[in-house]
């Protein structure tokens, strides 16, 4: 992907974040997101955790991790103020991805991205991103990831994406979603963008940046990896 349709979906992501975040944070509700606790349930009393994309925080409201083993990045200052507010005591920092340098010191022992991946364009860039996550863990570190499954309506849209590759209308690539945000009334809010992984593209990409797959679970909303260094 060029470097100005990266640049594009990027910024589509980070705005969408922006101004939707308190949609976000009132629709991922314990009930509405109860396929989350069996993720959370993966991290040990001892893991040191990365919170990859954490959004408002939601994992330390399915997880007891202790402040001083935690670490939440987002992009998103909307997000982040929702999450430092319900979780004081935790760190959260701003943050891209993408650039992990500054956490080249730290030995993670679990590393955790739910529903986030979908959201980095381009494969050498996913990839990228899941190698990132490998250099910053320790030895023994386990990476819990997700992807969030597309259902019927969005399977149109991706349809739809497909007809507008042929027809030469979009320029991203054939499951590159761009599509929108709608609030509760059904009105659109946002453009969004989510890259339409199958789950052997998802396995294939995590196993590039040398993580080794330990078990797969698919439930109704998200498909999840539990992956190991070791």
């Amino acid at each position: 992907m060029d470097s100005g349709k990266y640049s594009e979906l990027k910024k589509i992501v980070a705005d969408s974040y922006e101004i939707t975040a308190e949609h976000f944070n009132s629709t991922r509700s314990k009930i509405a997101a109860a396929d989350f606790r069996w993720a959370a349930e993966q991290i040990g009393a001892d893991d040191k955790v990365f919170d990859a994309g954490c959004g408002n925080g939601r994992l330390l409201d399915y997880a007891r991790i202790a402040p001083a083993n935690y670490l939440g990045l987002d992009q998103s200052c909307n997000l982040l103020s929702l999450a430092k507010d319900a979780h004081p005591a935790h760190r959260f920092e701003s943050g891209d991805l993408s650039s992990l340098g500054f956490l080249d010191n730290h030995d993670f022992s679990l590393v955790f991205c739910s529903a986030v991946i979908s959201h980095i364009p381009g494969r050498k860039e996913r990839i990228g991103v899941l190698k990132s996550f490998y250099e910053i863990s320790s030895p023994e570190a386990r990476l819990v990831i997700s992807f969030w499954k597309m259902k019927k309506k969005y399977r149109r849209q991706l349809l739809l994406n497909w007809w507008k590759k042929i027809s030469g209308q979009s320029v991203y690539g054939w499951r590159d979603l761009v599509f929108p945000w709608k609030d509760r009334q059904g009105k659109e809010v946002s453009p969004r963008y989510y890259y339409c992984y199958r789950a052997g593209d998802f396995k294939k990409d995590i196993m590039a940046a040398g993580w080794k797959i330990k078990q797969i679970r698919d439930d109704r909303f998200n498909y999840w990896v539990i992956a190991s260094k070791g």
